[in-house]
């Protein structure tokens, strides 16, 4: 691999002026600046990024953190789209993704200490904010920054954040199931993990249910057949609204088992899957991870300290409906 020290030869100057010119520092003459790093670009030399920040104790990566569930799929669109706003951001910094995954908040959380005290990351995203999470206590604790992807709970207002305006974009969304898709006798669908995410899309689609005057009929996808005896007590259903795409075609499939019914309408959220993937009329809420993901880094870069502002470290991504 090519060193700062080969550069130096090449050019004839020692590895400190060689160093100075990369780093465009004015005690080094504007022509000898330019001659070296012509020559470094030539050559193919990559800065080593890392070893720059191991001396100041932090390494040139970012941790991301995937909520620990068995359903959560790294490979799910949204993931990606989140994925691909953040990296974009961290090269324009020369940083790179180191991420975290597993099954349990134990195995989670020690594979964070070992990014922390083996790995050296100081900064962190995480793809969820829950209460009582221990990887957000043990980051607080440290003293360690981090932004979450959604809005963390309200005991800790000085944690950084990006997130949607969930209740309105479940009003926006409620709306359009019950006036332009005309549906009188919606359901809300929603996980078994009772994101906050999802509570407030609720709260939305309930305040639009009172306005039209109609049940605000819930259920939460988990046990089938308990899932499936809620179908068969309510052949009423003409619509459905869901917190995410994959829990709304889920809904529908088992909804298929008992009813002949196709080209149904639904609104979920996040703008998942591929175009004719299902015969349902589906509409989803597009909630643009990739700009989320990029306002993640800016934030997550900030000079701001979070007691320093209104809205602490808050970050709102507007939505569209398709």
């Amino acid at each position: 691999m090519l060193t700062i020290r080969d550069i130096a030869a090449k050019a004839g100057v020692s590895v400190s002026t060689a160093s100075r010119a990369l780093n465009n520092n004015p005690r080094i003459s504007q022509a000898t600046r330019e001659r070296i790093q012509a020559l470094a670009e030539a050559e193919g030399y990559l800065p080593n990024y890392n070893a720059k920040n191991l001396t100041a104790g932090e390494a040139n990566a970012v941790g991301v953190v995937f909520p620990t569930t068995e359903h959560t799929q790294p490979e799910n669109p949204f993931y990606i789209d989140l994925l691909r706003g953040i990296n974009t951001q961290l090269l324009q910094r020369n940083y790179v993704l180191s991420v975290a995954i597993s099954k349990t908040s134990d195995e989670l959380l020690q594979n964070v200490k070992s990014m922390v005290t083996q790995g050296k990351i100081k900064r962190f995203i995480l793809f969820y904010a829950h209460p009582d999470d221990p990887i957000t206590a043990y980051l607080r604790k440290y003293h360690l920054r981090f932004v979450t992807i959604g809005q963390p709970a309200t005991d800790h207002p000085e944690d950084y954040f990006v997130d949607n305006d969930n209740l309105q974009a479940g009003i926006g969304g409620a709306t359009y199931l019950l006036d332009q898709l005309r549906v009188k006798h919606p359901v809300f669908v929603e996980s078994a993990h009772d994101w906050a995410y999802e509570q407030q899309r609720r709260q939305g689609y309930e305040r639009v249910a009172a306005n039209f005057n109609v049940e605000p009929l819930t259920v939460k996808l988990g046990e089938l057949n308990r899932v499936r005896l809620f179908i068969k007590q309510h052949p009423e259903i003409d619509g459905i609204m869901a917190t995410d795409d994959f829990n709304a075609i889920e809904f529908y499939r088992l909804m298929r088992e008992k009813y002949p019914i196709s080209h149904f309408p639904i609104v979920s959220f996040n703008h998942s899957l591929p175009d004719g993937l299902s015969d349902a009329n589906l509409h989803s809420v597009d909630l643009f991870p990739e700009k989320m993901g990029s306002a993640t880094v800016a934030l997550l870069f900030s000079d701001r300290e979070p007691l320093d502002a209104p809205k602490p470290g808050q970050i709102q991504i507007p939505y569209a409906i398709n």
